[in-house]
């Protein structure tokens, strides 16, 4: 998906938290490659997330985070717990929309999409040249449908499923 495209899907689809996602991370270009910033937004709030319940590996784990804030102002660093916000909202906001079209679904998640992929597309961060995409939610979904079927069996015997993904 071009830039452009992916500008009109975002436009159509994106949802009010993650257009504010999505200006946060460009309000970051006057001093900082976006790629680098979304980069280090991930995984900052992996860092983040990881140190709230995994006490073992804190100690490295914090030094990680501090080596990437060091890397930004103060003001800068205080908009990625922002971010983080937009992203959980915009995850919450599309389960609440699966949940409302389809309420006997058995289907988890029915109003999730990629977000973050979205946004990385929307950002320009692709690599067209390269065939760099982040799949549509919509295409992996049917992907994932065509290998399991809607019954999940194996999942459900075994906890996980392995495949991998043709792309």
């Amino acid at each position: 998906m071009s830039r452009k495209s992916a500008q009109r899907k975002h436009d159509l689809t994106a949802d009010a938290a993650q257009k504010e996602l999505v200006k946060l991370i460009e309000s970051f270009s006057h001093g900082h490659h976006l790629y680098t910033v979304f980069s280090d937004f991930v995984e900052l709030s992996a860092l983040a997330i990881s140190n709230s319940v995994d006490r073992a590996q804190f100690d490295a784990r914090e030094k990680r985070y501090l080596d990437i804030v060091g890397k930004y102002k103060r003001e800068e660093v205080a908009k990625f717990p922002e971010m983080l916000g937009l992203l959980v909202e915009s995850f919450e906001q599309r389960v609440a929309i699966g949940r409302k079209s389809a309420p006997d679904s058995q289907v988890a998640g029915g109003g999730l999409t990629d977000v973050l992929g979205e946004t990385y597309m929307m950002l320009g961060l692709g690599n067209d040249r390269a065939g760099q995409f982040f799949s549509p939610y919509s295409l992996s979904r049917m992907m994932a449908m065509m290998l399991m079927g809607d019954s999940g069996a194996e999942v459900e015997r075994h906890g996980f499923v392995r495949v991998q993904e043709p792309a």
